[in-house]
């Protein structure tokens, strides 16, 4: 294995979980997250007298149709599609009054709010990015999400606010894990050769392969099964490891 000199790392399931406590019917915690996510939309909304109250149920379940919807269509084509924009759309489906800019994007924070208030660090997670700091390491988020505000929180909120240059977010670039695009904005800022890289992430699909093909030392980290994982099954990672802990002496 090559000396390295820069990490990038996944986000969701990676140095990040939802709380283990919350109980879900569905690997995608959308009962607890999203369901719970467009009902504080819909209050917010309503307060802001953009939804009438006899029309809260069936915007919640149209903004939820359009978020998967549109979830599917990003994953087909490696173009994200942020929340800000699935949420205009359900509002022009509906005939209602699309707000500006700013109050859109108010508004996408507390859907997302209820996902924040469950997520907690993966066990590890800060000690080692405290480790790779003091070590010189480079480090780097890359992340599939729809919105980059969201992100942003849950890193403020875990303290790593220093810790990543660059922070990158699907939803602020347009384009989705496994394109290759998504790892250049990370790659294009780092004066390092790909083989002086690893790239951790939970996803054999989004992660593992782009980085293989792109000459990365890429990290499978199975912490956490993940859905995708199935149709890469033949995708062979460099190095495999099941907890945070393992990573500091297999990075160094």
């Amino acid at each position: 294995m090559n000396p390295l000199s820069g990490v990038i790392f996944d986000y969701g399931n990676t140095l990040v979980r939802l709380d283990p406590s919350a109980r879900s019917t569905r690997t995608d915690y959308a009962d607890v997250v999203a369901g719970p996510g467009a009902e504080r939309l819909a209050a917010f909304l309503l307060r802001a007298g953009t939804l009438e109250p006899s029309r809260v149920a069936v915007f919640v379940e149209r903004f939820l149709e359009v978020r998967e919807r549109n979830r599917g269509r990003a994953e087909r084509e490696r173009r994200e599609i942020p929340a800000l924009r699935s949420l205009e759309e359900t509002l022009r489906a509906m005939g209602l009054e699309v707000p500006g800019e700013a109050e859109l994007g108010r508004a996408v924070e507390e859907y997302f709010l209820a996902e924040v208030e469950l997520i907690r660090p993966m066990p590890g997670s800060t000690e080692l990015l405290e480790g790779l700091r003091g070590r010189g390491f480079r480090l780097a988020l890359l992340s599939n999400a729809t919105s980059g505000p969201y992100v942003r929180e849950v890193v403020r909120r875990m303290g790593w606010s220093e810790v990543f240059d660059p922070l990158v977010v699907s939803a602020e670039i347009g384009i989705r894990k496994p394109s290759p695009e998504a790892f250049r904005a990370v790659l294009d800022r780092w004066d390092l050769e790909p083989r002086e890289i690893a790239m951790v992430g939970d996803s054999l699909l989004h992660d593992v392969a782009p980085g293989l093909s792109l000459g990365l030392v890429a990290i499978h980290f199975r912490a956490i099964p993940n859905a995708f994982d199935a149709g890469a099954a033949d995708v062979r990672a460099t190095h495999t490891v099941t907890t945070l802990d393992e990573l500091l002496p297999l990075l160094e």
